[in-house]
């Protein structure tokens, strides 16, 4: 599974659309690093996108999903008789501070030759997507909402951001819904035998959802954790700032976290009392779920119950 799906469960998804485009031209792009990512719908024609992997056919209906740092080129087959068209849409997933952009795009916005600074191409990974995906027989619906994008992007009108917002999370959510269903099936291009920094951010959104599951489920966090140091290739430093990137968090914190927002949905949504709302989030000592739950909250569990079910 891609990790964007993964990670859209858990992690807050705001897109920032910096081009959207259709063309006609045939594509002939030469070897390059993006800055960003980019989503291209080949709507009519053929060709072949070479990798450093090698070389992948693409076809009317491949979605084509490339991350930044990953070395690419295209080139249409020439002979297509059903002439040369796609869409393109260039985004990052959350929008960046004026210190990243000026650490990952530099004074220019375009892309990286090989040529022009092969080192900067490994500090562009992407913790979304690492590897360039193809998804092929993309249907009519993803098809219209890639050109609702397009067409938010270059009309200027009312409400111009949030539409374009809007329509880039209403394409995520169909293709993460997608791929999460079996719906639409993709194959990931280049994946690299040997450990890299793409491989270490993907074991950690797996211990991610192993967390998700523990709590969940009310079983050991705890015991997860000290299992999976044990099963891991790189140091703790290395685990916790990857970690910390994904979700804001340490490990603990963020199971607390987790656990205290369980509690508030039980705490709305049952008639459970305090004691064993704490005990179904994994905490014995009730009072000690409760000063958790007031740091976070601001209030006690009980005085969050009434406060949120007043006049109901």
């Amino acid at each position: 599974m891609p990790p964007f799906v993964q990670l859209a469960q858990f992690r807050e998804i705001r897109p920032y659309v910096r081009f959207a485009h259709y063309t006609d031209f045939p594509l002939k792009v030469p070897s390059r690093y993006i800055r960003d990512h980019e989503f291209i719908l080949v709507d009519k024609g053929r060709g072949v996108l070479y990798t450093e992997s090698g070389p992948y056919v693409y076809k009317e209906g491949s979605l084509l999903m490339i991350p930044p740092g990953v070395l690419h080129s295209f080139r249409d087959d020439l002979d297509a008789s059903s002439g040369y068209a796609h869409w393109a849409i260039h985004f990052d997933w959350e929008p960046r501070s004026e210190e990243e952009l000026l650490q990952i795009v530099g004074e220019e916005a375009g892309p990286i030759r090989p040529d022009e600074a092969p080192g900067e191409a490994s500090s562009l990974s992407s913790v979304w997507l690492p590897n360039l995906v193809r998804i092929d027989g993309v249907g009519e619906e993803i098809r219209r909402l890639i050109e609702s994008v397009v067409e938010a992007f270059r009309e200027e009108r009312p409400f111009r951001k949030l539409e374009l917002q809007s329509a880039m999370l209403r394409l995520l959510l169909v293709l993460a819904t997608g791929l999460q269903e079996g719906e639409l099936t993709y194959e990931s291009l280049g994946d690299r035998k040997k450990k890299t920094e793409s491989k270490g951010r993907a074991e950690i959104t797996d211990y991610i959802l192993k967390i998700h599951d523990a709590v969940r489920d009310n079983t050991d966090a705890g015991e997860i954790h000290n299992r999976w140091r044990e099963e891991v290739f790189f140091s703790a430093p290395h685990f916790h700032r990857l970690f910390k990137e994904q979700t804001g968090l340490p490990p603990l914190e963020y199971a607390t976290k987790l656990r205290m927002e369980k509690g508030a949905r039980l705490l709305l949504g049952t008639e459970l009392s305090v004691k064993e709302i704490a005990f179904v989030c994994g905490y014995e000592d009730s009072k000690y779920f409760s000063r958790l739950f007031r740091q976070r909250e601001g209030m006690s569990p009980k005085q969050y119950r009434e406060h949120f079910l007043a006049g109901k």
